[in-house]
C-alpha cells in the first residue's frame, strides 16, 4: 500500500471510532456501571453524542482533504492532516452559527456560538488530535513491517 492510499483510508477513523463508541454504548446500556465506569467511559459517550455536531463539518472535510490530496506531495499530505482538527472547529463552528442565528437575537446568539464554541472547538481538537495519533500510530507500525511503501516523487 502507498501512503497516500493509506492516509486516505485513515479519513474513515472517526467513522469507525464512532461505530466502536456505539457498541460499546449499546452493550452497557443494560448493564449496571459504577461511578468510575462512568467517568473512564464519559469520552466515550461525549465522541458518541458528539457525531450530532461534526458528522456533516468533518465529511465536508474528508471529502475536501481527499479530493485536495490528489497529486500533491506526501509531505503537503501529512500538514493538512495536522492542521485538520482546528479546519473541522472552524466547519464546526459555522454549522453551529448557522443553525443558531436565525432563531436568535444578535445577543443571544453570541453569547450562544461563543459558548458552544468553546465546547464544540475543545472537542474538535482533543479528538481530532486522537484520530490523527491513532492514525499516525499505526502508519508507522504498518511502516516499520513494510507494508507501506513511500511514493516517488513525480518527475516534472
Amino acid at each position: 500500500m502507498k501512503s497516500r492510499t493509506y492516509f486516505g483510508i485513515t479519513l474513515l477513523i472517526p467513522y469507525l471510532l464512532w461505530g466502536i463508541c456505539g457498541i460499546i454504548a449499546a452493550l452497557l446500556s443494560k448493564q449496571e456501571i459504577s461511578e468510575t465506569w462512568n467517568m473512564i467511559l464519559l469520552p466515550v459517550f461525549y465522541y458518541l453524542i458528539g457525531i450530532i455536531f461534526w458528522f456533516i463539518p468533518y465529511t465536508i472535510l474528508a471529502i475536501g482533504m481527499w479530493i485536495w490530496s490528489k497529486g500533491r506531495p506526501i509531505k503537503s499530505v501529512k500538514t493538512l492532516i495536522l492542521i485538520a482538527p482546528f479546519v473541522l472547529f472552524i466547519l464546526t463552528w459555522i454549522e453551529m452559527a448557522a443553525i443558531t442565528l436565525p432563531g436568535q437575537s444578535a445577543a443571544e446568539s453570541g453569547n450562544y456560538i461563543l459558548g458552544i464554541s468553546a465546547l464544540t472547538g475543545g472537542f474538535s481538537i482533543v479528538f481530532g488530535y486522537f484520530c490523527i495519533g491513532i492514525a499516525l500510530g499505526i502508519y508507522k507500525l504498518l511502516k516499520k513491517r513494510n507494508m507501506i511503501m513511500d511514493e516517488t516523487p513525480m518527475a516534472a
